[in-house]
């Protein structure tokens, strides 16, 4: 008893009076107010290594007959750094959250495929004001059967299989969504988009929103500097979750489309960091777990085009439902149905996370929070009859 009590875990009466430690999941207050003291424990710990490379390098120089003094001013600093983060420290720690325990089988196996729109730079000039980065989960078992249907949609709507679909092309009207056959097509590609089997977890940042709260880096010292980087931390907690808890502790690849070698790169070292170290409400067990190791980049021709197309076509009507919670932006109907359900946070469905939230977006994605009245045909947009631009136009629309 005298441990537990040292540590505030005993009481007589409480959870572990009979010497048994029962995990608790934790609750989203808890890891919140947990986030300031994980924080520092990691700065202690490289502040430690810190001032103990500076006391190696003294004695060094004192061997070689040389003096400290610059030294043991960095020294005491260091020291003085200790003290501030051991204080930080104090309280406890709650356990960061862990899978339940499932037992997949083969056939949980999953596929996850990344995409954004609008600019992840916060002071970006982007007229769009919403950065959203989105994952379209699907059961390995099931995608077979989802590529093929989403070719043969192609080969009926756009007159090819092998077509590659960029959602630019479908808001603006560019080949192959231009002409008079428009308005067929859109209905037609909501209707498959209703139709395959697949989830979505979104993230949606407000750039001036958030730029007004926090600044242009991380929400706090735990997360990346990077806008995009920290995005996909928030991202990848909730697939793991969703795997989880939608797809019976299912493991997934994650596929997403090549942006060049560094871009490649960045990713591809913060997904590794994720394994190793976690993040402040996910411990890196759990991402080892529900996550193979490594992302795998193609390019939207590639093996894995249809997903890739998929979290093209999503991504962005989730973030213009954000931009304007009053609208029913083209193909949010559809997609707000897939999005991941169940309530992890304190604010929103697993399937969505806005930053910064408001209350004004609270429900945004039952479907009463749908603005308008939707005609038979779905939401209408003002490039649904017009003809198609000329190809100088559409490439540069292709940037977008």
């Amino acid at each position: 008893m005298g441990v537990w009590s040292s540590l505030g875990l005993w009481r007589p009466g409480g959870p572990y009076a009979d010497g048994l430690i029962v995990w608790k999941k934790p609750q989203a207050a808890d890891l919140e107010q947990s986030r300031d003291a994980r924080i520092a424990r990691i700065q202690l710990e490289r502040q430690d290594e810190y001032v103990a490379l500076l006391r190696r390098a003294a004695a060094l120089r004192t061997e070689a007959g040389q003096t400290t003094e610059v030294v043991d001013v960095l020294i005491e600093a260091g020291q003085s750094e200790q003290r501030r983060l051991m204080e930080r420290v104090g309280g406890r720690i709650f356990p960061r959250k862990r899978p339940t325990g499932r037992h997949p089988s083969a056939a949980d196996s999953c596929l996850v495929f990344l995409d954004e729109c609008g600019s992840h730079t916060i002071g970006s000039a982007d007229a769009f004001p919403v950065f959203g980065l989105v994952a379209v989960v699907v059961r390995e078992a099931d995608w077979p059967g989802l590529d093929l249907k989403w070719r043969e949609w192609k080969e009926t709507n756009l007159g090819s299989k092998d077509e590659i679909v960029h959602e630019p092309d479908v808001r603006h009207g560019d080949w192959p969504f231009g002409g008079p056959g428009r308005a067929t097509v859109l209905s037609n590609l909501r209707v498959v988009l209703a139709e395959l089997d697949y989830s979505v977890v979104a993230i949606a940042i407000r750039r001036s929103e958030y730029a007004a709260l926090v600044g242009s880096g991380p929400l706090d010292e735990s997360l990346p500097g990077h806008v995009y980087l920290m995005s996909l931390d928030f991202l990848f907690e909730r697939v793991v979750m969703a795997l989880d808890s939608t797809f019976n502790g299912g493991r997934a690849r994650v596929i997403a489309e090549s942006r060049g070698p560094k871009e490649d790169a960045l990713l591809q070292y913060e997904f590794a960091r994720l394994h190793l170290h976690g993040t402040s409400y996910i411990s890196p067990a759990w991402f080892r777990q529900q996550l193979h190791p490594g992302i795998t980049f193609e390019s939207k021709g590639g093996k894995h085009s249809t997903g890739l197309q998929l979290a093209d076509l999503v991504a962005r009507p989730c973030a213009e439902k954000i931009a304007k919670p009053s609208s029913t932006p083209d193909r949010w109907p559809e997609v707000r149905t897939k999005l991941c359900a169940g309530r992890e946070t304190k604010n929103s469905i697993l399937g969505l996370k806005i930053l910064p939230w408001d209350d004004a977006f609270a429900g945004i994605w039952k479907p009463e929070a749908e603005g308008g009245i939707e005609s038979a045909a779905g939401p209408q947009t003002d490039a649904q009859s017009k003809p198609a631009p000329a190809p100088a136009e559409r490439a540069a629309r292709k940037t977008e």
